[in-house]
């Protein structure tokens, strides 16, 4: 067995474990797990050893604040030298009912060979441009590497760059989720700076799902920043209701 697979095994009856190797591991609380302070405290110390021994940057967690633990987890976090990074809005939404939708939109994934992995990562970075997310740490081989390492073999099917009449318009990132069989999600969604406020955003989320649906899911999970208010729009435009609200915590190894 792996190391990280006896860190998920471990970690298994209280959070998902996500795999960022080789810079970073994220966890995220199980709905409905029972709390049990020293056993976590427990566990969390064995993830910290894990990313030492490892040399990783950081380690992520994510948690509940609807959850009847959610101030004392939180309070072990930050005892455990974990700083709270930012509020995140997660929503939820069933795939029976969605269907292909084209749009004129043309889709092209890094499988496709039409377009190579720098010029991905250079869409990718300018995208990240002026987002109503929080701004991030990793350098963009660092985020490529992660995609490559949560999503597995298929990572390049999963990397697009939507264009419309031969120009980029953004990038979207489909995949099912790791640990489960029909999970849908986004690793990263956005629209290039030029072109927000053209109504793409709707659109290519939905073209989003629809690709969940044809690799197999079930169900979309959809999360943003609390702050990104025009995130939040596009998803209750296309049917998603608002299924947490989480707060994200980052430990730098080494500081």
């Amino acid at each position: 067995m792996s190391e990280i697979s006896m860190v998920e095994n471990l970690l298994k009856e209280s959070f998902k474990v996500l795999d960022g190797t080789p810079q970073y591991i994220g966890i995220e609380e199980i709905e409905r797990a029972d709390f049990d302070h020293n056993n976590w405290k427990d566990k969390i110390n064995t993830l910290n050893d894990f990313a030492i021994q490892n040399k990783l940057s950081r380690i992520s967690a994510l948690i509940n604040r609807s959850s009847e633990h959610y101030l004392l987890l939180s309070q072990m976090l930050i005892n455990l030298g974990f700083e709270k990074y930012t509020s995140k809005v997660e929503v939820v939404r069933d795939l029976n009912d969605i269907n292909n939708n084209i749009k004129g939109y043309d889709w092209q994934s890094l499988s496709d060979y039409n377009i190579s992995e720098d010029e991905f990562k250079k869409i990718w970075e300018k995208c990240m441009y002026a987002s109503e997310n929080s701004p991030t740490s990793l350098t963009m081989d660092e985020h490529l590497n992660s995609v490559k390492n949560e999503i597995g073999e298929n990572w390049s099917k999963s990397c697009n760059v939507i264009y419309l009449e031969d120009n980029p318009i953004g990038i979207s990132i489909p995949h099912i989720e790791r640990g489960t069989v029909d999970e849908g999600r986004l690793f990263y969604f956005e629209i290039l700076p030029e072109e927000r406020g053209k109504g793409h955003s709707v659109s290519i989320h939905y073209q989003s799902m629809n690709l969940l649906k044809e690799l197999g899911a079930t169900y979309y999970i959809g999360i943003t920043h609390e702050t990104n208010k025009k995130m939040q729009k596009v998803f209750l435009k296309n049917g998603c209701s608002i299924r947490a609200e989480t707060e994200s915590y980052y430990k730098y190894i080494g500081n």
